[in-house]
């Protein structure tokens, strides 16, 4: 059965392909950026080019940091092992094909996966291929590794569990998609025995990580609307897990907490997100519209928002001492403070870039990828009260 994905629309990073007709991008205009005191200094350590980045093409290749190395990969084909500190080149790779997802690295493997669709093991010490597999579609979400294995989710609804040493498919799973979905994709979780997987039609499932079977499953959201795009309520957010509970936002749908051990919903509220979420005393998350969040994890209570970078396609927040770490469209970093949301600092990484790779973080110092490839280290300094 032959199916149209469509990669989606109208929010100010995404955008339609393949079903037609369904207009031009109507954002609405970025949020001002206005003065404010600094309370903090934002510090560049490094930057280099690593690559054609993602182009035009809205995928999460981020960076993954392991001990003091960071692995960064490009559309086009480039893989690349720095020293996290200074920036300097370990190794890099060209694997000669396109790069739709990773790297997620592992156990000294990196694995990334390619248009064909293909996944491809490389040696993380070195960059040498270790195996290839081909795959039944494509991958736009990175992987996740695991107690020997490699779980991947491809367009179209499937589950993958290979071996990580010799890639070998160890089990499958069918769910099945929509026929109109958003492009970016929410990663697989390992957790235990388990794997928590977010679907494009708004449900979130555990399987057996050993076996493929399923264990529990739940709708977070329902389809509203009559046009096939007011329907999207897609988990494009990576589900996070803190104290046995599963937080898992849809697009255009709910925002709710999930007990891992039976999947009964804890609590939920209507909520939009493509970008995602992260746990820290609060849940922290940014909305489709480029608000910030924090909500009470426990409750689902609405603690503070911040709502001056709207329209600014925000990444999700990362946790970073007790400020938070956003980037946006237009290439700015932006510090919050945990407490309130309100702002302490900003900084351009680089003029004309964009930032859809959501921040790493190494305390004391934060990784940024733009969309056009370029990777930079940052920290920060006090400034005086």
């Amino acid at each position: 059965m032959n199916r149209i994905y469509a990669f989606c629309v109208f929010i100010s990073l995404l955008f339609l392909t393949a079903c037609a007709g369904l207009g031009d991008d109507n954002s609405p205009m970025p949020a001002p950026l206005t003065a404010y005191p600094f309370q903090l200094q934002p510090v560049l350590l490094w930057s280099l080019a690593t690559g054609r980045g993602m182009d035009d093409d809205y995928l999460r290749l981020r960076p993954v940091i392991q001990e003091n190395q960071i692995f960064v990969v490009s559309k086009s084909g480039l893989v690349t092992a720095l020293e996290l500190v200074h920036g300097h080149k370990l190794w890099q790779k060209n694997i000669k094909q396109i790069i739709t997802s990773g790297p997620a690295v592992k156990e000294n493997i990196i694995v990334i996966v390619t248009k064909k669709p293909e996944v491809v093991a490389l040696m993380a010490d070195t960059g040498d291929i270790l195996w290839r597999t081909k795959l039944p579609n494509q991958v736009l979400a990175p992987s996740a590794i695991g107690k020997g294995r490699v779980i991947f989710k491809t367009v179209d609804g499937q589950v993958l569990a290979l071996e990580l040493e010799t890639g070998e498919l160890l089990w499958s799973y069918e769910h099945g998609s929509p026929m109109l979905i958003l492009r970016p994709s929410s990663v697989p979780q390992i957790i235990d025995n388990k794997v928590i997987v977010g679907f494009s039609d708004g449900k979130l499932a555990a399987l057996n990580l050993i076996n493929g079977n399923l264990l529990w499953e739940r709708n977070i959201a329902f389809p509203q609307g009559v046009t096939a795009a007011d329907q999207l309520i897609d988990i494009a957010a990576d589900p996070i897990l803190s104290c046995d509970v599963v937080y898992v936002v849809t697009y255009q749908g709910q925002l709710a907490a999930v007990s891992l051990r039976s999947g009964r919903i804890l609590w939920q509220r209507n909520f939009s997100s493509y970008s995602g979420l992260t746990i820290g005393n609060s849940l922290f998350i940014t909305d489709a519209e480029g608000g910030v969040w924090a909500i009470n994890r426990s409750t689902g209570e609405l603690l503070w928002q911040q709502r001056a970078l709207l329209h600014r396609g925000l990444t999700a927040p990362a946790l970073y001492g007790n400020s938070l770490i956003i980037g946006d469209k237009e290439g700015y970093i932006h510090w919050l403070a945990q407490s309130d949301g309100h702002l302490l600092a900003r900084d351009l990484v680089h003029d004309n870039a964009s930032i859809i790779a959501n921040p790493i973080v190494v305390y004391p110092i934060i990784c940024i990828l733009t969309r056009e490839g370029g990777l930079s280290a940052w920290t920060h300094t006090a400034l005086p009260v």
